[in-house]
């Protein structure tokens, strides 16, 4: 078999074998059609990003890429999305290929720095899943720096402590009343959103696309209405994974946090999970003192500069 390792550009004609190839080379994550729908979502701005390579008119492999643009503060930062090659034809120069022409792109499209890592606020990881072995080696081999790691927790939703009952009681009790997020709170709620920084509203404005949304807030009454002091999203960007959620310092210590948490997760196992992914965890032992959440996988993120 003669291998093209870039031949072209990949067209929405494409997607039921960059599906099909997704699934193959994905083989630690089972929901792998997802991530590539989203990721594809992600870089329909720029199509030119999507590389596809291919052996006698079969896709065997496949390169997302995206642009962040430049700001005032930051240089326009080019982000490897996804970097998938077919298990049978791996450790033949197409990935290194496809990570090639990846980077060619995105330097002509302006990238200052390049980084293999989750671009929030529609990101599918941290960065390189460890277990993708060959795709840290190529990483490595092409000049990128390990940078942070990323931790995801992941929680037994049929044996996770998962009631509220009592907590929202005496939250109640204390003026702070739990509840689901509803579309008619998008103005004030993303509004307030706004204080956490990051992209955190981003991804809360996607978790009110959903019906019903899928988050959880937490309010207490004030003169003019209602004031949010916390909040808990899942299902974002994929169906399995929790986060982002943040409770307002004047509110810590009072267990909003653990409810909003746990209401999250009921949510997910009624859908039908049996496990659900806390993705890039910081407080660890909240996590497993509130729902017994157990460490899961290690992302390595990787960056170099143009």
């Amino acid at each position: 078999m003669t291998y093209l390792p870039v031949a072209r550009t990949a067209t929405e004609h494409d997607l039921p074998a960059l599906r099909t190839l997704a699934r193959a080379a994905l083989v630690h994550d089972s929901d792998a059609e997802d991530v590539f729908d989203l990721l594809w979502a992600q870089t329909a701005d720029r199509p030119q990003l999507r590389i596809l390579a291919e052996a006698d008119g079969e896709p065997v492999g496949l390169a997302l890429a995206a642009l962040r643009p430049a700001t005032a503060s930051t240089p326009a930062i080019g982000h490897i999305e996804l970097l998938a090659v077919l298990p049978q034809v791996q450790s033949r120069g197409i990935g290194r290929a496809l990570m090639t022409r990846a980077e060619e792109l995105l330097v002509a499209a302006g990238a200052e720095r390049l980084m293999i890592r989750g671009r929030p606020p529609y990101y599918a990881w941290p960065g390189i899943d460890i277990r993708y072995t060959r795709a840290v080696c190529l990483a490595e081999s092409s000049g990128y720096t390990r940078g942070p790691e990323g931790l995801n927790m992941s929680v037994d939703l049929r044996t996770a402590p998962l009631d509220t009952a009592d907590d929202e009681a005496r939250l109640a009790a204390a003026g702070v009343r739990v509840r689901r997020l509803a579309s008619a709170d998008e103005k004030p709620f993303l509004a307030w959103m706004r204080q956490w920084g990051g992209s955190w509203d981003g991804e809360a404005a996607r978790a009110l696309t959903y019906d019903p949304p899928r988050g959880h807030v937490a309010v207490r009454e004030g003169a003019d209405g209602p004031v949010f002091v916390g909040f808990a999203c899942h299902g974002v960007n994929r169906r399995t994974w929790f986060g982002p959620m943040g409770t307002d310092s004047s509110e810590r210590g009072l267990g909003v946090g653990t409810v909003l948490l746990r209401r999250c997760l009921a949510d997910q196992r009624a859908s039908g999970l049996d496990e659900a992914e806390i993705g890039w965890t910081a407080p660890i032992h909240f996590y497993a003192r509130g729902v017994d959440a157990r460490l899961g996988r290690v992302f390595w993120t990787y960056s170099k500069d143009v």
